[in-house]
């Protein structure tokens, strides 16, 4: 199998390399091409064993020193089984399609160390970068999106107000998989969910919980946009909350304990809104809190 993967010796002339680059360091070209990057055996292998994220993966660029090494650890086997069953896949789907002309399949090209360190984002590559499709962003009608049944659980969506870490975001992605989260919705200037920093984090996350980016382009304010959302989601006003460090609120809007709160309320959901790191929530959530459209 490995000998119909293409090579890439040339770091500097390679088209391969310089999207890999491109799509790494600009987030307006990961919106424009709808890509990100993923990177690592660990992450790599979680995603091919996925069949939801294994159908994201375009292209695959794998070392010759991880390919060729003898002495893989369990999850360096894992990879190259799953290796072999996405260019199978991608064998087969080209056959079944034969006159489509954009079938989604994957490619995997084996560089030098030299072709990865440039493919990588991180200091020290681990041998092996995946091109992968951005998924849909979230949509309430759409039930293939959901962790699990929406019968199952109570609808429950986290609300990022600016957070700028890659590493938090990933981090959050991770807890917004192991706590079922319905969606991760996030406001304007909020750090790029698909940064491939964000992504690493994630931990696979990233490509399991649905996302949904809001911006400035409509006729309303982003989180009135996010509050009409909630609640045509089954989510009341009453049960949206903003995370503070403070105490109590004032007299109208008393503040409310984590722990005083029961998210399992499957009649009303409940959405939390977290704010940035260091600076909090800023003024635009903190006036709806005031107006009372936001509970803390």
């Amino acid at each position: 199998t490995n000998n119909s993967w293409e090579q890439i010796t040339n770091h500097k002339t390679s088209k391969t390399v310089k999207l890999f680059k491109s799509v790494q360091k600009s987030k307006s070209k990961r919106s424009e091409m709808g890509l990100t990057v993923a990177e690592g055996v660990r992450l790599i292998t979680d995603i091919l064993s996925n069949e939801h994220s294994r159908g994201l993966v375009r292209r695959i660029v794998i070392s010759e020193t991880l390919l060729y090494d003898g002495t893989g650890d369990e999850y360096q086997q894992k990879l190259l089984h799953w290796l072999d069953i996405i260019e199978k896949e991608s064998r087969q789907r080209k056959a079944e399609d034969t006159e489509e002309d954009d079938v989604p399949t994957c490619s995997i090209n084996i560089g030098t160390d030299e072709v990865l360190k440039s493919c990588s984002g991180t200091v020290t590559s681990q041998g092996i970068v995946a091109l992968m499709d951005i998924p849909p962003q979230y949509n309430p009608d759409d039930d293939s999106q959901y962790i699990v049944a929406k019968d199952n659980i109570p609808p429950f969506y986290l609300i990022l107000d600016g957070l700028q870490d890659p590493g938090n975001v990933g981090t959050l992605m991770r807890s917004c998989a192991a706590s079922f989260v319905t969606a991760l919705i996030q406001l304007p200037g909020s750090c790029d969910v698909w940064n491939p920093k964000a992504v690493r984090s994630a931990m696979g996350a990233s490509f399991r919980v649905p996302v949904l980016e809001m911006n400035n382009v409509g006729k309303q304010q982003p989180l009135d946009e996010v509050l009409e959302l909630l609640k045509s989601c089954g989510v009341d006003k009453e049960r949206v909350f903003a995370a503070t460090m403070e105490a109590s609120g004032d007299d109208a809007n008393p503040s409310i304990a984590h722990y005083d709160i029961d998210f399992s309320n499957r009649a009303a959901g409940a959405a939390v809104i977290l704010g940035k790191e260091g600076e909090g929530l800023r003024s635009d959530v903190l006036n709806a809190i005031k107006q009372g459209k936001i509970s803390t």
